[in-house]
């Protein structure tokens, strides 16, 4: 069974995370933010910690209570959508999202800004989803 510590505190810290975006979200123009190398940089790092988060989790819920290996993010997030602990639309988007964290992360392509922007506009829904679900899942299976 997950540890229960282990998802609470990853829970809290797909919040805060999400928190910061959100704030981000909510001040900073696209003009603002193509203009400053430094909030693109910690849109940039809001934006790995949050998917990181999910990532961890997802893989601690696979590998304890699925069997799955640990082999990958990806990996663990469709095991928890055939386990029907998050729902296929979560999964999908969150499969893009750990794409988009390894661009960011290890720079295995250009980063886009306004890619960037724009998914700190319309890409946020995704952790609260993700976040309701797994609290759901694991209020239901303890």
């Amino acid at each position: 069974m997950a540890d229960e510590r282990v998802v609470s505190v990853k829970l809290e810290q797909i919040e805060q995370y999400h928190g910061e975006l959100k704030t981000k979200q909510e001040s900073l123009s696209r003009s603002e933010f193509l203009g400053s190398t430094t909030e693109q940089r910690a849109v940039e790092r809001m934006f790995e910690n949050a998917i990181q988060a999910c990532s961890d989790l997802a893989n601690h819920i696979a590998t304890t209570d699925f069997d799955f290996d640990g082999s990958s993010a990806k990996g663990a997030l469709r095991v928890l959508q055939q386990a029907d602990v998050i729902d296929e639309e979560t999964m999908t988007t969150l499969l893009a999202a750990v794409g988009f964290r390894n661009v960011l992360a290890h720079e295995y392509g250009h980063v886009d800004p306004d890619e960037v922007y724009e998914t700190l506009q319309t890409g946020l829904t995704v952790y609260d989803e993700y976040s309701r679900q797994i609290a759901q899942w694991f209020r239901d299976s303890a």
